[in-house]
């Protein structure tokens, strides 16, 4: 069994006879042997589990957190380090459509790579469907019984949840039945939460005029980005269109927007060099573009946290 953080041994004394489980129980192969709410009836059956080898999912939660619901539409509250929290969801509550990106990750040991698929379709509570992950035109060989940590994007909600691939279909087309998850983890990406970037810009007047400036984003949010540029490119409330890629692993996103100067100043670069500065807000984000830049914040907040 290769040995993973995301799942705890599950002790005797957690198992109450006669009432409904609180978590989903797994044996040392990730497979499922209870789902969450199955009422176990007897000593016999908890010691027949045990033998097995039971493991639950960790709930990861942080210090200082306190308990807040997406189903209110407010922001999730956030702890004394003034990091979102984590709370635990069910999978239907992050309404998830078909075309929706996800993204895949092994849980092996020494793979950090991440993949990009789309949602097919959902069969509760049996399969989540997605498309098989293609890098360069290519696919990626995929193994039934394989696990991954699947991220999706909900809103502005960064969901995780642990899947294994039922079946890796190649008819009629590349997709796989992924293991219906129990629940899943979310966090609230608040739009003025920031991560360091270092992202070239090109600028322009309007969507189809010339290049007329170039700037530098060094820090980017869901909602916009601090801008350094060796030249004047306009003023506070000022519209501009801004054109650029963002690249997370395998996934790349080229991104054109319309955004609006709300703040401008001067500063140094890293280099020492006195550059303008100015704090913009983007436009409409499409759901790709959106989602590759709540990844970049949502892993700059994992690093914090370490």
């Amino acid at each position: 069994m290769v040995q993973d953080s995301y799942m705890v041994p599950v002790r005797k004394a957690e198992i109450e006879i006669g009432k409904p489980l609180a978590f989903a129980v797994y044996d040392a192969e990730h497979n499922l042997l209870l789902n969450h709410g199955v009422v176990v009836t007897s000593d016999n059956q908890v010691e027949v589990l045990l033998e097995k080898g039971l493991f639950r999912e960790r709930v990861r939660e942080k210090p200082g957190h306190v308990a807040a619901s997406l189903e209110d539409g407010k922001s999730a509250a956030v702890g004394a380090s003034g990091k979102p929290q984590e709370e635990i969801l069910s999978f239907e509550a992050i309404k998830l459509m078909p075309g929706d990106a996800l993204q895949l990750q092994p849980l092996l040991e020494g793979q950090t790579e991440r993949f990009t698929v789309h949602v097919i379709g959902v069969m509760k509570p049996k399969s989540l469907l997605v498309t098989s992950p293609i890098v360069d035109g290519k696919m990626i060989f995929v193994r039934d019984g394989q696990t991954y940590l699947v991220r999706a994007f909900s809103g502005l909600n960064v969901c995780a949840f642990k899947a294994r691939v039922l079946k890796a279909q190649l008819q009629p087309f590349p997709y796989l039945h992924l293991s219906y998850p129990d629940s899943v983890q979310a966090m609230r990406i608040r739009k003025a939460m920031r991560a360091p970037a270092s992202i070239i810009v090109a600028v322009s007047q309007n969507e189809e005029g010339r290049q007329v400036g170039a700037g530098k984003m060094v820090d980017i949010s869901v909602g916009g980005a601090k801008m350094l540029a060796p030249m004047a490119l306009g003023r506070k409330n000022e519209s501009l269109w801004l054109s650029f890629k963002v690249k997370l692993g395998d996934m790349e996103e080229y991104v054109k927007t319309p955004v609006v100067i709300r703040s401008e100043s001067e500063e140094d670069d890293d280099q020492g060099k006195r550059m303008k500065c100015y704090g913009i807000q983007f436009g409409e984000l499409g759901q790709s573009q959106r989602l590759i830049i709540m990844n970049l914040v949502y892993q700059h907040l994992l690093k914090e946290g370490d």
